[in-house]
Formats: structure tokens, sequence, C-alpha cells
């Protein structure tokens, strides 16, 4: 039961990074504002460095649950199960703060082409 909660919960966590990379790669290219958390990646970063740094921290955050487990510590590493939600809860907010940017942007100059 531990590896398919594991599994669950790494998948949510990278699935809500690529939707917060797709967000903000939107964002930039539009040109309305610039990476708020630009540790390694700078304020204009590519999708390859965002990838990099974001699967990386979230490589960081489901290791200890995985490592406590096959050590035998059950309960320890069901609870090291919250840093990957945390994580993809993180990356599910961040990509909607881009999307409310859009949106407000869209209400100030409507697009006249459809997107």
């Amino acid at each position: 039961m531990f590896y398919e909660i594991y599994a669950a919960t790494v998948a949510a966590a990278v699935a809500a990074n690529v939707y917060d990379i797709y967000m903000t790669e939107k964002g930039v290219k539009a040109g309305v504002a610039i990476e708020a958390f630009d540790w390694l990646v700078g304020t204009k970063p590519t999708v390859l460095a965002l990838a990099l740094r974001d699967l990386g921290i979230v490589a960081v955050a489901s290791t200890p649950a995985l490592v406590l487990y096959t050590l035998g510590s059950v309960p320890a590493a069901y609870g090291c199960l919250a840093g990957p939600a945390v994580a993809a809860i993180k990356h599910i907010l961040g990509g909607r703060s881009w999307g409310e940017i859009d949106e407000e942007i869209r209400k100030v100059r409507p697009c006249r082409y459809g997107y």
C-alpha cells in the first residue's frame, strides 16, 4: 500500500510541476512578470532550467519517505509523504498565480487573436 501512495504523491508533484512550468513559461514569454523564486534559474528562466530545479526539489522531498520505508520505519515513512504533497500544492498555487495574472491582463487588453 505504501508504494501506491508514494507513487501517487510523486506523480501529483511532478504533474503539478509541469503545470507550474507551463504557466511560468507562458507568463515570462508574454513579458507580464518575472520568476519570483529565482534560485539557480534567474528571473527569466528557460523550461529546462525550471524543470531541473523543480524536479530536483521533488526528488529531495520524496526520497526520505522511500528510505525510511526501506529501513523499516513505516510510520515515519508515511509522515514523510507530506513532502511531495506539499511540493505539489506549492506548484499548483504557483501556476494559478500566473493564471490570475494572465486573466487580469486579458481584462485590461483583450486579445483579438483568439488564444
